[in-house]
């Protein structure tokens, strides 16, 4: 049994151990990491808070760094999918999934508008900075087409206006991206 301290995010059929307490339960799910490595490809990091005795497990991600304009699809982050693209030479990852009712954003559009690279969720319209993750349109439509009754009926569903999740990304000498949650 896992102890109640643990928090265990499912993502499909994916576990991840998003927090440990102290280093001895560390020492306890060492064969439950060294598992979901091995079966899920991600990496366990650990890190010490400044001033604080707990230990914080982060999940670091890899793919293939995408071309210009193309994307890669890391289906296992800590909140659903993980898009990662480039854009004008640089490479952005933010989560793949709307805040407004789940939905994927695996296929949004992405566009440069302004010189601010963005992501569209292709439901109901709504859109995302990739640099800061800052949503800078909230439920104006659906399915690409702006439309203010759809956008009021569908504005009362859900969850309120937010941000996406944007994450750190190093690139590797083999044209492999490591992609971190930001501290």
């Amino acid at each position: 049994m896992i102890p109640s301290n643990y928090i265990i995010q499912k993502l499909s059929s994916t576990y991840l151990l998003g927090l440990l307490s102290d280093n001895m339960m560390i020492e306890r799910t060492a064969f439950v990491i060294a598992l979901a490595s091995a079966v899920h490809g991600f990496t366990p990091i650990t890190t010490a808070p400044p001033h604080s005795s707990s230990t914080r497990l982060q999940v670091a991600m890899s793919c293939p760094a995408p071309e210009e304009g193309e994307r890669e699809i890391i289906d296992y982050g800590p909140n659903g999918p993980v898009l990662v693209t480039k854009i004008s030479g640089v490479y952005y990852a933010v989560d793949a999934k709307c805040p407004h009712l789940g939905l994927p954003m695996k296929k949004g559009k992405i566009s440069n508008e302004d010189g601010v690279p963005t992501l569209s969720c292709n439901f109901h319209n709504s859109c995302f900075e990739l640099a800061s993750g800052r949503c800078t349109k909230w439920v104006t439509g659906a399915l690409g087409v702006e439309n203010g009754f759809i956008s009021g009926i569908m504005g009362n569903v859900g969850n309120e206006k937010q941000d996406i999740m944007t994450y750190d990304i190093r690139v590797e000498g083999d044209d492999t991206l490591t992609i971190t949650s930001k501290d």
